[in-house]
This record gives structure tokens, C-alpha cells and sequence, in this order.
């Protein structure tokens, strides 16, 4: 569970850092790369969430 939370985490924090600093990944396929990988690592960071929270309850 730790490892995909850190996991999570990188993957947001690398397209938040790409986002802030106004680099712009070379062509349209690494964009979307780049944005699918933050999306995927959002819903990751959620759903990890979503069982630390299910398990203390």
C-alpha cells in the first residue's frame, strides 16, 4: 500500500511541477502522455486514500 501511495504521489507531483514551472513536453503524444500519467496518478493517490480511510473506520 506504501509503495503505490509514493507512487501516486511522484506521478502528481511531476505533472504539478510541469503545470507551475510552464514546461511544455515535446509533441502532442508527450502531452497527453504527460497528462495521462498525472490523471492516472491522481485516481491512484485517491483510491489508496479511499483504503487508509476504509480501514481506520
Amino acid at each position: 500500500m506504501g509503495c503505490l501511495t509514493t507512487l501516486a504521489v511522484l506521478m502528481v507531483q511531476g505533472g504539478v511541477r510541469d503545470l507551475v514551472s510552464g514546461t511544455n513536453p515535446a509533441g502532442s503524444s508527450g502531452a497527453i502522455l504527460s497528462f495521462s500519467t498525472t490523471v492516472f496518478g491522481g485516481g491512484l493517490l485517491a483510491g489508496c486514500l479511499a483504503l487508509i480511510l476504509n480501514r481506520l473506520r
